[in-house]
C-alpha cells in the first residue's frame, strides 16, 4: 500500500528527479568519450550492477548499487528504437524483488517486440525505505546503462507493468517519467485495489488530454480474495470518470498472483493505440 507519507514523500522529490534527470543528460565539461561497447544483441539478457548517479542520491535514500536485468525481444536491432516495459514488484518483503516479477512477463514482452528492464535496490531495503522516489532512481539509473550499447535507444517509449502493490508503484511511475516527457506507451496493472493512475498524474500535473489518452489495462484474477475483480471495477469507473479513453478490465482465472494471461493482448493493445495516437509504428520495422 502507498500510504500518505509515501506520496508526500514522492511530491516533494518530484522537481529533484527532474533536475536529476536533466542533469544526468549533461556530460562533464572534462569528460573523454569511452571505448563503444559492443551493441545488444537479439534475445540478450543483461545482468548488471550499476552505480546510481550522484544527481539522484537524494531520491534513492541509502542505496548506491542497482542490480538490473534487461531481456531484449528476439527481432531486437539496437540500431532502432523499441518500447521498454518497466516491471515493478510490490514492497512486501516476500515479493520485493521486480527482477523475479519480470520473470512472468519477459516471454511474452519478447514475443512483442519488448524489452523488458528491471531494477532491485543491491541489497534488500526496509519496507519503509521502499520509497516511490528510490524506485525511479534505479529504473533511471537502469535506463541510462542501457544507453552505451543501444544506440538507437534514445528515449525509447515506456510501458510500465506491475502486480498487486508494483502496479501502484508503476501508476506512480508512469507519471512520474510523464513529468520528464518520456513518451508513455501504456499501464498493465494487474492485481490492484485501488485506482492510482489518473490520482499521480494529478498530483504530478501530467493529466492532461494526452495522458488521458495513455492505454491502461487491468487484469483481475476471478478468485482474487485480496484485490478481487469489484475492485478492478472499481479503479476502472474511476480512470473513466477521470476521462482516461482506454481504459480495459480483463478477468483471468486464478487467485493473487502473478500471471502473464492478458499480457501478450495488452501489448498488442498498446502498440495499436500507439499508432493511432502517434500516427507511427511503435516498434521499427
Amino acid at each position: 500500500m502507498i500510504d500518505a507519507d509515501r506520496r508526500r514523500h514522492l511530491l516533494a522529490g518530484a522537481a529533484a528527479a527532474a533536475l536529476g534527470a536533466r542533469a544526468l543528460a549533461q556530460p562533464a565539461a572534462d569528460a573523454r568519450p569511452p571505448a563503444a561497447p559492443p551493441p545488444l544483441q537479439p534475445r540478450e539478457v543483461l545482468q548488471l550492477r550499476v552505480a546510481v548517479p550522484a544527481v539522484l542520491h537524494g531520491l534513492a535514500g541509502a542505496v548506491r548499487i542497482a542490480r538490473m536485468t534487461a531481456v531484449m525481444p528476439r527481432r531486437f536491432d539496437a540500431r532502432r528504437h523499441a518500447p521498454v516495459l518497466v516491471v515493478s514488484a510490490t514492497s512486501d518483503p516476500a515479493h520485493a524483488s521486480s527482477r523475479r516479477l519480470m520473470e512472468t512477463y519477459q516471454a511474452a514482452a519478447a514475443e512483442a517486440g519488448w524489452v523488458a528492464l528491471a531494477a532491485d535496490p543491491d541489497e534488500p531495503v526496509e519496507q519503509q525505505a521502499d520509497t516511490l522516489s528510490m524506485r525511479f532512481a534505479l529504473v533511471r539509473s537502469a535506463l541510462a546503462a542501457l544507453r552505451p550499447r543501444w544506440p538507437g535507444g534514445a528515449s525509447p517509449p515506456l510501458g510500465f507493468a506491475g502486480f498487486s502493490g508494483g502496479a501502484k508503484y508503476a501508476g506512480w511511475l508512469a507519471a512520474l517519467f510523464a513529468q520528464q516527457r518520456e513518451p508513455i506507451a501504456g499501464l498493465y496493472l494487474a492485481g490492484i485495489n485501488e485506482e492510482v493512475v489518473a490520482d499521480a498524474a494529478n498530483r504530478l500535473q501530467v493529466l492532461d488530454d494526452a495522458y488521458r489518452a495513455v492505454p491502461v489495462l487491468l487484469q483481475a484474477g476471478r478468485d482474487d480474495a485480496v484485490a478481487p475483480p469489484e475492485r478492478h471495477r472499481a479503479a476502472l469507473a474511476a480512470l473513466n470518470d477521470a476521462g482516461f479513453r482506454a481504459v480495459r478490465l480483463e478477468l483471468v482465472d486464478g487467485p493473487h498472483a502473478p500471471d502473464a494471461a492478458a499480457l501478450p493482448e495488452a501489448l498488442a493493445w498498446f502498440a495499436a493505440q500507439w499508432r493511432e495516437r502517434h500516427g507511427r509504428a511503435l516498434i521499427e520495422a
